[in-house]
């Protein structure tokens, strides 16, 4: 009689994964992942991020919303809800991915929205973490 045994280790999902990075992205800055896909003729090898107001803009990329999740949570594509544009929405979780589907990804987190300090309410930045690649 043969037995065997296999553990499951608990990971905590508010616990960012391995290789998270965090950082201030502010309008008019541009955050590329140009280093995680192959070469695409037709967006020029472009694949970047930016801040415009209160709204994430992608090129070379589509971006979706996955709601309120943490990135650890991020782990199933959704079938509809890509778009080239999105509102930045505090504590929910985005993923990109580049325009020929390749099945790179990155999963994207908002802590905060970054406010004018002499304007209050106008967004000009986020403070996100991401982890690339992420594959599924």
């Amino acid at each position: 009689m043969a037995l065997a045994f296999a553990s499951c280790v608990e990971v905590d999902p508010n616990e960012d994964p391995t290789g998270t990075v965090s950082l201030d992205i502010y309008e008019g800055q541009f955050l590329f992942f140009n280093s995680l896909y192959e070469y695409d003729p037709y967006v020029d090898h472009v694949h970047y991020m930016i801040v415009d107001g209160s709204n994430f803009l992608t090129y070379g990329l589509d971006i979706v919303n996955v709601g309120p999740k943490t990135l650890r949570q991020v782990n199933s594509l959704p079938t509809y809800g890509w778009s080239t544009i999105l509102p930045i929405i505090p504590g929910n979780s985005y993923i990109l991915r580049d325009w020929n589907s390749d099945g790179v990804y990155v999963r994207m987190h908002v802590i905060n929205v970054i406010e004018n300090p002499d304007n209050p309410g106008q967004i000009i930045g986020a403070t996100i973490k991401y982890q690339a690649p992420f594959n599924l």
